[in-house]
């Protein structure tokens, strides 16, 4: 596959917020995601993969953005170099050496950090106003082709942004003022309002911190292409029911349900997610208002994500065949966790979760809900040009999903203890993993692979080990290690090469790992079905080039990069 899209590669994967730098104000940043390619190419690695980059909401997660093609301040580097109109001196005043050293202890403050920057970028644009906009500069005309070259979303979007700024932070739009539902109200509103000027210069404002954001995400896309790394993006199947694309654009989207997932095994965490399964309160498209506009949205999402990365992760591409729903919203998840699902019908005035357009039995529905999703996976590919599509095809998938995607060219998943014969449950061999497949230990949704190791090894212990003996001994047979001998019960260093090693010499095209488990460490970016604060804000012990010389960490790099290169996965 030399030729194609994908060739024999080996990655990591590391979300932004997490990375470091010595100068970062308390997240990663795109001056951290510069240093992680040059760390890529220095260990031979040809990918890196990035959990997506839109603006969030309150929640934080990259999984519900406030919009599908705007960026988040939060990842820019605020440097003068790099943000047009902001001045050396403010921004020391702004960020003292205590503040700094405050925001880099721990995990991301969020709330702080969003609030720290924003401060930074409006001082910088009120000189940007003054000086290049005001003189007609060669900068203040990149930014009015900026946006004129982004008008599909972009009024939307800093029109959204601006009433949310109104409205201190509360994204809930079916709670604002009747003239502000939606774009058009809104427009009318503001023509004729008292603090027109006032609410137009913040708009303006807000289309100034999206021009800095792609301004700087070329440069990192530069960067890469210079040391032939391919970013890898993520492009989640859903949006945020309170994001500037539902508020402004309401016809496309069927907000009558919730779209989520069903109960899985491996995710087992509150008694809701073993119920009833994960409820991410995404809206459901309105798939015929969509082939009305030919698709228009979907094709705009597709193309500004290809401004950025080589290649893209569709994150849950079963939801084109079908997506299971929800009648209600989470907020509502605890009225009905301890419910029956009869007295869960009643309650949801009839309705229970399922899903929609219709689940895969019997065959003919199947069938119906293969050619829909291969009809809509046709139009990103489409829409992607040059750009790689991958799919993350996890959790309860479909028989015709995976034969799908190899017809259409597009990698899936290729989880070794997933990837398991039906009836014998034995691992498929490493060389006979699907060519075109992306092979790793889990996602960011996973626990780390010495977690799931030792959880492995504890219920082998346990009272009621012998399921787990027998899952050890195909793990070892699936690792070439000698299945009579009694394995470690901890990831031992030559365990941990075995199974980073067994990966790089699977047929797989790519295969890529979560940074956590290249380094053997138990760090999780993400735990399903929790929403507390501290989710998605774990970040690195230190700046991600600085592991190469620490005693522990850098052999297990060098070794990484030996093994990358027997194996013919290094970049060039």
């Amino acid at each position: 596959m030399a030729d194609s899209a994908y060739p024999r590669l080996a990655g990591t994967m590391v979300p932004v917020f997490a990375l470091r730098h010595a100068k970062d104000l308390g997240i990663g940043d795109t001056q951290a995601v510069i240093e992680a390619i040059s760390f890529c190419a220095e260990h031979k690695l040809g990918l890196l993969q990035l959990l997506p980059i839109n603006e969030t909401g309150s929640d934080n997660s990259p999984y519900n953005a406030i919009s599908s093609v705007a960026l988040d301040p939060v990842y820019l580097s605020l440097t003068p170099e790099r943000v047009p109109g902001l001045l050396p001196e403010v921004l020391t005043e702004i960020v003292t050496n205590s503040l700094r050293a405050e925001l880099q202890t721990g995990s991301v403050q969020y709330q702080r950090v969003k609030q720290l920057k924003l401060e930074i970028l409006s001082n910088a644009y009120v000189e940007f106003e003054a000086v290049d906009l005001e003189q007609g500069t060669d900068a203040a005309y990149e930014f009015q082709a900026f946006v004129e070259s982004n008008m599909g979303w972009l009024p939307g979007y800093t029109l959204f942004r601006t009433l949310l700024n109104e409205y201190t932070g509360n994204a809930l739009w079916h709670e604002w003022a009747q003239e502000h539902q939606g774009l058009v109200a809104t427009e009318t509103w503001l023509a004729s309002s008292k603090d027109r000027n006032e609410l137009v210069r913040y708009r303006q404002f807000t289309a100034y911190v999206q021009w800095v954001a792609w301004r700087q995400w070329a440069e990192v896309r530069a960067w890469a292409d210079r040391h032939q790394v391919r970013l890898v993006g993520d492009i989640p199947f859903g949006v945020s029911r309170f994001s500037a694309d539902v508020w402004s654009e309401r016809e496309l989207f069927d907000l009558t349900w919730s779209g989520g997932a069903p109960p899985e095994p491996f995710f087992s965490g509150d008694e809701f997610l073993r119920r009833w399964g994960q409820n991410w309160g995404i809206p459901l498209y309105d798939w015929a208002a969509h082939h009305e506009q030919d698709f228009a949205w979907w094709r705009q999402r597709v193309r500004t994500s290809s401004q950025i990365f080589h290649s893209f992760r569709i994150d849950h591409v079963l939801g084109f065949f079908r997506i299971y729903s929800f009648p209600w919203m989470p907020q509502q998840n605890d009225e009905y966790v301890k419910l029956s699902p009869e007295q869960a019908k009643e309650k949801a005035s009839g309705r229970v979760p399922h899903f929609i357009p219709r689940a895969d039995e019997p065959e003919e529905n199947a069938k119906l809900n293969c050619a829909e999703g291969e009809a809509l996976l046709r139009i990103i590919q489409e829409a992607a040009g040059k750009t790689a599509v991958v799919a993350e095809d996890l959790g309860v998938v479909p028989k015709y999903v995976p034969k799908l995607l190899q017809k259409l060219g597009i990698p899936g998943f290729a989880i070794p203890q997933f990837l398991v014969n039906p009836e014998t449950r034995e691992y498929i061999p490493k060389d006979q993993m699907p060519e075109l497949s992306i092979a790793t230990w889990g996602t960011h949704d996973h626990a780390p692979l010495l977690t799931w190791y030792q959880d492995l090894t504890h219920r082998w212990k346990g009272p009621s080990g012998h399921e787990a003996w027998l899952e050890l001994q195909r793990l070892m047979r699936f690792l070439g290690e000698n299945e009579k001998e009694e394995p470690p019960v901890s990831l031992t260093e030559k365990l941990h090469e075995t199974f980073i090693r067994a990966l790089l010499e699977s047929k797989s095209c790519w295969t890529i790992f979560v940074l956590s488990d290249i380094l053997g460490v138990d760090w999780q970016f993400n735990k399903p079905g929790t929403s507390n604060g501290d989710n998605w804000s774990l970040r690195l012990d230190r700046p991600i080039a600085d592991y190469k010389t620490d005693p522990v960490f850098g052999p297990k790099l060098k070794y990484l990069r030996e093994e990358v290169l027997k194996t013919k996965r290094a970049s060039a």
